[in-house]
Formats: structure tokens, C-alpha cells, sequence
């Protein structure tokens, strides 16, 4: 009876072993055919395999008629270090649109579309695109709708009303949580002072808080379902597993590993049409230093120790395009420095020739210290004046 009970008992461990060998079977063929579903295959993205990820981002009034971009920004992307890089477009740029000389920038996109554009802002910039992903106004709305709105701080009271465009912004100061409709609002204001440029960094502030948004884990899982209930919104050469694979890669990543920029340009009017006028030569060299230069990231506390007026925002600029994060401009403890110092905190600092053409005379001092705010500290001496 004994030999009975054990060949029983043998028996029934067989069965739970071929159960449980089953519904792992059926398990892992729901999340193949789930994976097949969604096209998301992560091993089969080549996106880690890049340099630099340049992506154009165009947000428009219409897909379907080449209607107006109203919002163009080139987001670079470094698979390796994991930084990126929030490139803000001004629309009203002046740059040479092939096929149609100089001409606003954001018409590109009405002459031709994403097309053009991408050649537009690629021959501008110097710089490959290698994706493209464009929404209308109907689709920016539904992309914060499907991330249940989008925490910001409205920094003051922002109320406009155009019934002709179709545009009503009605917004009170104070951190709150915007859905599609209000977040709409807050980057197409532009009628206070600061007009264009604010817009641009409210722009800039609600990409970061959207992305920071994104990246959080529990969102990852949401990004296949949410693209397929947004392909009528946004016209994109992405695949979904490109998508999720950028994803994965920075959702470990902090707020400082997205850094926002803005091409800059000098205000002109050409035959009673107001512009912004870019030097292109120092635009390139600036982007590049921005997105491949070995100063990303490097924080710069500029000190003004001659006394000399504007001198320290001038060496900041230069040091700017260099691609250093300038963290601090202000005088220094008194206006006697006969000559400029550089002072090191940080090991991971390497001082090029590049940066040394900056200045006229300087000596270096290394002064190691992790909890300085500042990996580099610039203190302009009178030799600087010159």
C-alpha cells in the first residue's frame, strides 16, 4: 500500500510539473504574439548602434494640407552617454529653403512639407536627420490627454482671445496639472513682452516636464496602446520598438540629462517683413560643440574680476558655444585681477586648445572639490579688457 501511495503521489507531482510546464508555455507565447502585436522587438533596433539619434519634431495647425509649423525642434539624442539635447527653431528664422532662397523657416513646411523641411533645417544646421515626427494641434492635445495631463507651473496670468484662429487662452498662475486643451494654451501664448522667445521657453518647459513624464516605468508599458490610439494624430518614420527602446534607456535618467537650447538671431526687417537674421557659420560650429563636443555637461561659474562692462557675459557666450553649461555670471570678490584665472573643481575637466584661445592670459589652479555647484570657476582679470 505504501509503494501504492508513493507512485500516487509521484504521479500527481508529474501532473503539477506538466501544468505548470503549460501555462509558462502559453504565458510566454502571449507575450510573443503581445510583442508581435505591437511590433516591438527591442533586439531588433539598431538606434544603440548611432552616435547621435536627430530627430525633427514639427508641430503644425494642419497634417493632411502642409498647413503652418508653428513649432519646429531638432532633438538630439546620445544612445552612449544617454543626454539629449532640446534644440528650439524659432519660426520666424531666416534661412535658405532649397529650391526657394532665403525665405521664414517655417515655411519650408507649406512649400513642401516635412520633406523640405528636414532638408531646410538639415542644410542649416549641418547636421543629418535621421527621424521625423509631426502633430497637429488636434494631436498634441490627445498625446497630453493619453499621458493624463502634464504637471507645470504657470508662471503668470496668460489670457487672449482670437476668434478668427480659433483661439481662446484663459490660464491663472500656480502649479497645477494641464490636460491637452490647456496645455495647448500655455505654449501658444505669445502676446506680453517676451513674445516669441517665451513662448519658445514654455515650449521648452513642457517638453521637459512631458519627457520627464515618459520616462517613468509604469508609463513605458502605456507607449505601444498609446501610439496606436495616436496614429491618426502624428505623421512619423519611428517604429514603435524604436520608441520603447529609447524609452528604456532613459527612464533611469535624471532631469540634468536634458539640456534646452535656442537658436539665436538678430531682429531685421527685408522689404517691410520682420525676421530673425542667424550668423549660420557660428550657429554650425555651436551646435556641434553642443552635440559632439567634449565640453557637454561641463559647468562654468563666469566671474567679472576686472571691472570691465559686459566682459563677463561676452567670455560666457564664447564659452557657450563651446558647448559648456555656463551655471553662474557675476562679479567676483573685487575688481583687482590683474590676470585671469581658471580655477578646476572637478577631475573630469580637460582643458583643450580651444578653450585656452578664448583668452589672452591666465593661470590655471587646481582646486578639487565635488561639492562645488560648479566643475569650472572663471575669474576675468584686466587682461581680459584688451
Amino acid at each position: 500500500m505504501r509503494r501504492i501511495n508513493i507512485n500516487k503521489n509521484h504521479i500527481e507531482s508529474i501532473k503539477k510539473k506538466k501544468k505548470l510546464l503549460l501555462f509558462l508555455s502559453i504565458f510566454l507565447i502571449f507575450i510573443i504574439f503581445t510583442l508581435k502585436y505591437f511590433n516591438i522587438y527591442p533586439f531588433t533596433s539598431n538606434l544603440l548602434s548611432y552616435k547621435r539619434i536627430n530627430i525633427l519634431i514639427v508641430g503644425c495647425d494642419e497634417i493632411e494640407n502642409h498647413g503652418r509649423a508653428d513649432t519646429i525642434a531638432f532633438l538630439s539624442i546620445s544612445p552612449k552617454t544617454k543626454d539629449a539635447l532640446i534644440l528650439s527653431i524659432p519660426r520666424d528664422l531666416r534661412v535658405e529653403i532649397p529650391g526657394r532662397n532665403m525665405d521664414k523657416i517655417n515655411h519650408a513646411y507649406a512649400y513642401g512639407g516635412k520633406d523640405l523641411l528636414i532638408k531646410t533645417v538639415s542644410q542649416f544646421l549641418d547636421l543629418p536627420v535621421h527621424f521625423y515626427a509631426v502633430a497637429d494641434f488636434n494631436g498634441f492635445v490627445e498625446i497630453i490627454n493619453q499621458l493624463g495631463g502634464v504637471e507645470i507651473d504657470v508662471e503668470k496670468e496668460m489670457h487672449y482671445i482670437d476668434n478668427a484662429g480659433g483661439l481662446n487662452i484663459n490660464l491663472h498662475p500656480g502649479e497645477q496639472l494641464l490636460d491637452g486643451e490647456k496645455a495647448l494654451q500655455y505654449i501658444r501664448f505669445r502676446h506680453d513682452k517676451l513674445g516669441d522667445l517665451g513662448r519658445i521657453k514654455r515650449q521648452q518647459k513642457l517638453a521637459l516636464a512631458t519627457i520627464d513624464k515618459l520616462m517613468h516605468l509604469d508609463m513605458i508599458s502605456k507607449i505601444p496602446p498609446m501610439l496606436d490610439n495616436l496614429k491618426d494624430y502624428i505623421e512619423t518614420n519611428i517604429k514603435v520598438q524604436n520608441i520603447v527602446t529609447l524609452a528604456g534607456l532613459f527612464k533611469d535618467a535624471s532631469k540634468g540629462h536634458f539640456r534646452t537650447a535656442t537658436v539665436q538671431g538678430e531682429p531685421v526687417y527685408i522689404s517691410g517683413i520682420s525676421y530673425l537674421q542667424p550668423d549660420i557659420e557660428e550657429v554650425q560650429k555651436w551646435i556641434k560643440s553642443l552635440t559632439y563636443g567634449m565640453n557637454i555637461g561641463v559647468k562654468v561659474e563666469v566671474l567679472n574680476g576686472s571691472g570691465g562692462s559686459g566682459i563677463a557675459h561676452r567670455i560666457a557666450r564664447e564659452l557657450e558655444m563651446q558647448g559648456f553649461e555656463i551655471v553662474n555670471i557675476d562679479n567676483a570678490d573685487n575688481f583687482n585681477y590683474q590676470k585671469t584665472e581658471i580655477i578646476i573643481h572637478s577631475k573630469k575637466v580637460n582643458i583643450d586648445g580651444e578653450f585656452k584661445k578664448i583668452f589672452n592670459n591666465f593661470s590655471i589652479i587646481k582646486r578639487y572639490d565635488e561639492n562645488e555647484k560648479s566643475d569650472l570657476t572663471v575669474i576675468l582679470g584686466k587682461d581680459e579688457e584688451n
